[in-house]
């Protein structure tokens, strides 16, 4: 856990926190409360359960008090627990509220100026179209070699200025690739909207030097639409794979505090009563 910690950025954790999370504090706070009161009910129904089946109840005096203390132990480690999910899921639930303005933030700081105008969409085609005219043989895919293009001229202080004290710099860091990829895959379905993932990666050359002739055709504000619509499905999917991984982790925890009561019960059951209350032998 340790390492994890020393590993966040603090300040760009608070730029995060004060674009995304405070404005939307109602909701975050109201979730977290939301899942601790439902966790309270659960620990009590479940206690409730057990305290009618015995589990609680032990065949010797201080032995017995010591089994009540499962009692408020199930009702702190649901309400923690709870918390836990509440916090994760509030999270999730803001981030995806303000999933088109994290979009609208990487677009405009990475390949939006590219499209700002009709002048600048040519230019940018047709430094797209050197690409395609470098080597119809190169072993990288259409896509990748876009994308090292994108990025190449993208490189330098202008995005970095750009990213400066930005909410989205992290996202930008770390997903870089995947970021452009998207930007990719949403000028060919500025043009085909029915091309999935699987034909975009094996579009070749060819395909793509038809394809900068229709793109010179659309509206830049159709291309802007087109690549955030797939900017903004590469965050949810980042996004949800981190949410499910965070909460099958905090579910997996959950199980295994609570099956400590049973644990120790079964060993009461097999090991202590036993000894403590033998079966008389008739004589």
């Amino acid at each position: 856990m340790k390492e994890y910690i020393d590993a966040i950025d603090w300040s760009e954790t608070w730029e995060f926190l004060k674009e995304y999370i405070l404005p939307n504090m109602g909701w975050f706070i109201f979730w977290i409360l939301l899942f601790i009161v439902i966790g309270l009910i659960l620990s009590i129904v479940l206690n409730v359960y057990l305290y009618r089946k015995n589990i609680f109840t032990r065949d010797r005096k201080y032995y017995n008090w010591f089994a009540k203390l499962w009692i408020p132990y199930i009702v702190v480690v649901f309400i923690y627990f709870s918390g836990m999910f509440g916090l994760f899921y509030s999270g999730h639930f803001v981030l995806e509220r303000e999933n088109k303005n994290i979009t609208s933030s990487l677009y405009a700081k990475t390949i939006g100026p590219k499209f700002s105008s009709e002048q600048n969409k040519k230019e940018f085609l047709t430094s797209l179209q050197e690409v395609s005219n470098v080597s119809q043989e190169a072993s990288k895919s259409i896509a990748q070699s876009l994308v090292a293009k994108i990025k190449n001229n993208n490189s330098g202080m202008a995005v970095v200025d750009n990213f400066k004290n930005s909410s989205c710099s992290y996202l930008y860091e770390k997903y870089e690739s995947e970021i452009y990829s998207a930007s990719i895959y949403g000028l060919i379905k500025a043009v085909d909207k029915k091309a999935g993932v699987a034909s975009i990666k094996k579009v070749d050359y060819s395909d793509f030097k038809l394809l900068l002739t229709k793109l010179d055709k659309v509206e830049p504000q159709k291309i802007e639409q087109s690549i955030q619509a797939e900017i903004s499905l590469k965050i949810k999917t980042i996004l949800d794979y981190f949410y499910k991984g965070i909460m099958k982790h905090e579910a997996l925890f959950l199980l295994l505090f609570l099956s400590f009561p049973f644990i120790e019960y079964l060993i009461y059951l097999k090991f202590i009563k036993i000894k403590n209350n033998p079966e008389s032998v008739p004589v």
